[in-house]
C-alpha cells in the first residue's frame, strides 16, 4: 500500500488510535507511534502488537485493508495487561510511566 505523505499521517493518526499506547516496543518500533507511522507506509505488518492481542490486530487489519495474520511469534504473546504501581520514591523522572498510560 502506497500513500501520499498526508494521506498516510492520517492513516498513521487512525492506526495510533487503535493501538493500547503501551509504549512496549515489542512491535520493534520505538513506541506506538513510530509502529503506527511505519504500518500507514506499509512498511510493518499488523500483527506485531502482542499487547493489543488478536482482537487489535483484527482492528489494525480492517484499517489497513488486509486480512489479519495471527500474533508474529518473535513479537511475543498475548497476555492479559499488568498493572502498573508507582512508587514514587523509587522513581527516577524518565517520564516512561506518563508515556504509556492512555
Amino acid at each position: 500500500m502506497t500513500t501520499t505523505p498526508s494521506a498516510a499521517a492520517s492513516l498513521a493518526d487512525r492506526l495510533e488510535a487503535l493501538l493500547p499506547q503501551t509504549q512496549c516496543t515489542k512491535c520493534g518500533f520505538d513506541g506506538c507511534r513510530p509502529y503506527a507511522e511505519a504500518m500507514a507506509r506499509g512498511e510493518a505488518a499488523s500483527n506485531r502488537c502482542p499487547p493489543g492481542g488478536a482482537e487489535g490486530i483484527v482492528r489494525l487489519s480492517a484499517a489497513l485493508g488486509v486480512a489479519p495474520q495471527p500474533l508474529d511469534p518473535e513479537r511475543g504473546v498475548e497476555q492479559p495487561r499488568a498493572v502498573a504501581r508507582i512508587e514514587e520514591s523509587l522513581c527516577i523522572g524518565c517520564t516512561l510511566c506518563i508515556q504509556a498510560c492512555p
